[in-house]
């Protein structure tokens, strides 16, 4: 009985203890690591950001992974900055179905155009109502509000896996860059003078015909 009261009298100190510096017993573990995964530096391969979670397509797409059968897609920078500014999306309607590689959508910037590839297979479940309103996002922030359908994907391993990403992705955009370079240059430089990032809307330094041979090459349609 005497220990029973002493464990008793035990627990109700700890609990006052705990009620007066709850702060001290806090678990801040999650949030910290969730601000120290935000202050991590995305890699900027050839002057092209290129974020390492994401699985790209060649023809400069890409694909996330969210639950078991959803993939989120987008452009990549590369194509954002190519394009520059957007003024308009033309986009698939819910339900579509779409192969691994077939024509996605269509973005317009001002006279210049491009199709760009689904970068996975599956139906379009959801799509970035704010992005189409505002297309000029979909170049601005190409990763985060720039994205622009959910697609169910039955088998999205399969998906992912025939895309690129880690040291083969980063292989694939300097040599890219390095293509763009030498195909416009010296119409138009496509880089900036310190070296930087890929400069944007370097189609409207091209003549129709050369915008008409990159977006073949680049974007594989």
């Amino acid at each position: 009985m005497v220990v029973l009261l002493v464990l008793l009298t035990f627990a109700v100190f700890i609990t006052i203890d705990y009620l007066l510096n709850r702060e001290k017993y806090a678990f801040p573990v999650a949030e910290e690591l969730q601000e120290a995964t935000s202050k991590v530096p995305v890699p900027v391969v050839a002057g092209v950001v290129l974020p390492e979670h994401l699985h790209y397509h060649p023809g400069h797409t890409w694909a996330a992974q969210e639950g078991s059968h959803r993939l989120r897609v987008g452009i990549d920078e590369f194509a954002a900055r190519l394009l520059g500014r957007l003024t308009k999306v033309e986009a698939p309607q819910r339900g579509r179905w779409f192969g691994q590689g077939d024509r996605g959508w269509t973005l317009h910037a001002g006279d210049r155009q491009a199709s760009v590839p689904m970068p996975v297979e599956g139906e379009v479940i959801e799509v970035n109502e704010e992005a189409l309103a505002h297309p000029e996002k979909v170049t601005a922030d190409p990763y985060g509000e720039g994205w622009l359908f959910v697609v169910r994907s039955a088998d999205p391993v399969v998906s992912l896996r025939n895309l690129l990403d880690g040291t083969l992705a980063r292989r694939w955009m300097e040599e890219t860059v390095a293509e763009l370079r030498r195909r416009i240059s010296p119409l138009a430089p496509a880089t900036a003078p310190d070296g930087g990032l890929l400069l944007s809307g370097i189609a409207s330094q091209l003549d129709a015909g050369q915008w008409e041979d990159l977006t073949h090459r680049f974007f594989r349609l």
